[in-house]
């Protein structure tokens, strides 16, 4: 089913969010001990699509309906970009948890080769916030992962329970739901424009040039 292998990434801003519903990237095949790179899930994101028979495209010039292809690229990326992962798979006959491991950057995640925009093809994001999902469909526990701005420390939150995360290695598991981006200052400090032309300076109540 061409919907299992859908697109899957979505995000704050206006910029990139997909109507009516996010795009998912299905995990179904990635057994639990197998990994999957965030960069494969992007590639199936930005993939060509040939819409099925129950999904055709009304065609406005020759008055019918098309299985069109479909293309989706990025334009202009936000400040902060959120990728939700789809752990939970319903289809007709079968409800399950996903828990392949999905390698994702915790630094400079490069979004250059899906980007059109020439402008933003220098951008680069770091990671400063994970949610995790533990447990099935019938139940489960949410906790999170957090880089505290000032001290650059990464932060354990479990219910009431905030600990300092020694094990760095723990920031990538299986239980990662939903990932947090944020433009990396060092990829994107404004380009650039010259000396600022110089303008008369204001004058005082007596009309003479403040000094």
């Amino acid at each position: 089913d061409s919907t299992y292998y859908s697109n899957f990434i979505k995000n704050s801003s206006e910029t990139l969010v997909v109507k009516p519903t996010p795009h998912l990237i299905n995990l179904r095949k990635h057994k639990e001990k197998s990994s999957i790179k965030l960069d494969d899930c992007l590639k199936f994101f930005t993939m060509n699509e040939t819409l099925s028979a129950n999904d055709t495209w009304y065609c406005p010039s020759c008055k019918a309906h098309k299985q069109a292809d479909k293309k989706l690229d990025l334009w202009k990326l936000p400040e902060i970009l959120v990728v939700h992962l789809k752990r939970f798979q319903h289809s007709r006959f079968t409800r399950e948890k996903l828990n392949a491991f999905v390698d994702y950057p915790i630094k400079d995640l490069d979004l250059s080769k899906y980007t059109l925009n020439e402008e933003e093809k220098s951008v680069r994001y770091d990671l400063y916030a994970i949610a995790n999902h533990m447990g099935g469909l019938l139940g489960g526990h949410y906790t999170a992962y957090c880089q505290n701005k000032d001290d650059k420390r990464w932060y354990h939150f479990n219910d009431e329970r905030v600990e300092l995360l020694s094990d760095l290695k723990k920031l990538q598991s299986m239980s990662a739901y939903v990932l947090f981006y944020r433009k990396s200052p060092k990829f994107n400090d404004p380009k650039p424009n010259g000396n600022p032309k110089k303008g008369k300076k204001p004058k005082d109540s007596n009309g003479e040039e403040d000094l």
